[in-house]
């Protein structure tokens, strides 16, 4: 019989639990004599415990996925709809977008273009080696398209698109001496063509925004000119539409510098000794709340950071999370009440006079004035690029309490949403000037995208051109975790917020990368979750109703970051696809999915509700953009009226009636 003593002295053990000894199995001071197996001598009993552990890890994913499919078959599983058409790739589709009936395609490999009204076949297209395009934008120009590129180096390239030839009119940040190369961190253009601004760094770390009038009138008279030379010459039929853009011999005119920007300074003491120098110095009223023009000294500056350091000690040393670093966000805005054109301007009211911007960091919305006098233009023209003043104050400035991470504004941009850095959300009503609200995210969300919904009243009552004015505001929320939350405003009431996607704790799979409101169906939105499913979503139920899959070879093309476009009407979508085996067909390995969205059966039925509640795109462009302001203010005052005289007709018919029943009840009153 074996005799199980522990190694070393033999004692007795302490009486206190505190003292016993908390070793491992083998360690005990006394062991059962009857049993049969030895324990285990170092290192085997090591062994064992990392054996026994791999099966209990083993045993929990096997648990954790039996869980998740018992889910998934419990839920219901959405129709599925196929793409209507494909549009084969030889190269790596890095980004799309839509405009006037024509698909562009920013790849590894250059620029194309695809005809949407010929099935989709390829017009034309920009072959470069050196570098790939990341991002594209498109405008339309009345007839034309302008086209702006970013590729991988940072480097913008525009072009103009015209009559299915593309011209590059040059590369705005391409120099030759690469030391001096700067980036493009950050590009928009305004909504018809107009503006084109830059965020731009440099080698050193500086960071600058530059704002470009583009010369669309002087393209269009350059472009016609050489197109009459060619038809006259007759050499039009032996061009080759791909190399026509490279090889023409024309030079377009550059876009041209109005503006440049800089981050604020910080808040330093101030050099004035008395308000009455301060006074004198003041040029004019534009920069006021920027924390620029203030008379306080050093000093006080300095007396203020040690009374907080003082109050607040316990919280001065706490670490804090490492925060994301973050860019400039920029916006153009329509003219609106608080920012109005000058009445002896003749120019057309669709026109983005108005620049919005909040830098990182920084707790103030800065808005700058896009128009220039003609004095003033006179001047710009001597100015040149490289001694443009810095040093422009903004024409109105919105401080809030904490910095802004996040901003973005309706697409009449008569709303502005902005997401600070503690999770607080602010909605403005811009073309009034005044706050709808404030609501908050909960505790621990941070914004990662805004989207407004569209809501449309009646077009007679838009002040702004594009997207009629509608009193109720509807946003939606996409959190970093994944969480997807409802912002509700009103003017007659205070903002609220409800929870349409709460974050996937169990299924990480089935978190929200992104999503796109649908204007084709105001009430639905696209989702794409990071399985690599992509959702349409009906918001008034808060239910998925279709989804939308890609052929059986094919899965979608970098599900955390989806490459997608929608037409400007919203009835297609376009989605990348990526072949699932890509040693089989090397030359099929990417694609482009056209999904119409108006063939779908689930979706007719919305649609239907939607056409017969709202008016069309069409009717609001035709009614709000063609019209000059004293028109508009004169359809707005003649609705006004309309109200008033419907009003006075009801409250006649109403004191009609009033009467009518009471000689009814005098003549039952005298037979009685």
């Amino acid at each position: 019989m074996p005799v199980y003593i522990r190694k070393g002295p033999l004692e007795i053990p302490t009486y206190e639990e505190q003292d016993w000894i908390k070793d491992e199995e083998g360690d005990y001071f006394l062991k059962d004599p009857d049993q049969i197996l030895d324990s285990l001598p170092q290192p085997f009993r090591m062994i064992n415990k990392l054996v026994n552990l791999i099966f209990d890890r083993a045993w929990e994913i096997i648990e954790e996925k039996q869980a998740r499919k018992a889910v998934t078959i419990r839920k219901i599983q959405p129709t599925v709809y196929l793409p209507t058409q494909k549009l084969q790739l030889s190269s790596v589709p890095n980004c799309i977008t839509f405009c006037k009936d024509h698909v562009f395609v920013g790849s590894s490999s250059g620029l194309k273009i695809f005809n949407a009204l010929f099935n989709y076949s390829q017009i034309c297209s920009w072959e470069t080696s050196k570098s790939e395009i990341m991002s594209i934008w498109a405008r339309k120009l009345q007839n034309e398209v302008f086209v702006a590129t970013l590729d991988e180096m940072g480097v913008v390239h525009v072009f103009y698109f015209y009559k299915e030839f593309l011209y590059l009119i040059k590369g705005i940040n391409e120099v030759e001496d690469i030391s001096k190369q700067t980036t493009c961190l950050n590009l928009q253009v305004s909504p018809v063509g107009h503006f084109m601004a830059i965020l731009l760094q440099a080698g050193t770390g500086d960071v600058w925004l530059e704002v470009y009038r583009l010369p669309k009138d002087a393209w269009l008279k350059e472009v016609a000119n050489f197109h009459s030379i060619l038809q006259s010459k007759k050499k039009t039929s032996h061009l080759h539409l791909e190399n026509y853009s490279v090889k023409a011999d024309i030079k377009l005119s550059s876009p041209i510098l109005i503006l440049k920007l800089k981050p604020p300074k910080p808040v330093t003491g101030t050099p004035f000794k008395s308000p009455l120098e301060f006074f004198q110095k003041m040029d004019d009223r534009f920069g006021l709340g920027s924390g620029q023009n203030h008379l306080i000294k050093d000093s006080q500056l300095e007396q203020q950071t040690a009374v907080f350091e003082i109050l607040f000690k316990k919280f001065v040393h706490v670490e804090c999370p490492e925060k994301k670093s973050s860019i400039a966000m920029f916006h153009f805005l329509l003219p609106g009440r608080m920012m109005m054109l000058p009445i002896e301007t003749k120019a057309s009211t669709d026109m983005c006079y108005t620049l919005g911007i909040h830098w990182p960091g920084n707790n103030n919305f800065f808005l700058y004035s896009l128009f220039r006098s003609p004095k003033e233009k006179e001047t710009e023209k001597g100015k040149d690029k490289e001694k443009m003043d810095f040093d422009q104050k903004p024409d109105g400035v919105w401080p809030t309490a904490a910095p802004i991470t996040n901003s973005a504004f309706s697409p009449c941009t008569s709303y502005l949403l902005l997401a600070c850095e503690d999770g607080v959300l602010m909605l403005w009503d811009r073309a009034n000037g005044f706050l709808l609200g404030v609501v908050s995210l909960p505790e621990g969300c941070s914004c990662k995208s805004i989207h407004f919904l569209k809501n449309i009243g009646s077009p007679n009552e838009c002040l702004f051109p594009q997207v009629g004015y509608s009193s109720e505001v509807q946003v939606l929320v996409l959190c970093t975790d994944g969480s997807l939350h409802l912002v509700k405003g009103e003017k007659s009431k205070n903002p609220s917020i409800s929870v349409v996607m709460e974050r996937p704790v169990k299924n990480p799979n089935e978190t929200v990368c992104t999503l796109a409101p649908i204007p084709f169906l105001p009430s639905m939105i696209l989702l794409f979750i990071w399985d690599g499913s992509v959702y349409i979503m009906d918001m008034t139920k808060s239910q998925i109703i279709c989804e939308l899959g890609p052929s059986p070879t094919y899965c979608l093309g970098n599900p955390w970051q989806p490459v997608f476009a929608l037409s400007s009407d919203g009835q297609q979508v376009f989605i990348r696809g990526d072949k699932q085996d890509r040693a089989l067909h090397p030359k099929e390995n990417y694609c482009i999915f056209v999904f119409k969205l108006a063939s779908y059966q689930l979706l007719k039925p919305s649609l239907s509700k939607d056409e017969s509640s709202q008016p069309s795109s069409s009717e609001i462009i035709n009614i709000s953009q063609n019209f000059p302001l004293d028109k508009r203010c004169e359809i707005f005052l003649q609705n006004r009226l309309k109200k008033t005289e419907n009003s006075q007709e009801r409250r006649s018919d109403y004191w009609h009636q009033l009467r009518q029943s009471s000689m009814i009840l005098e003549k039952e009153s005298r037979r009685k």
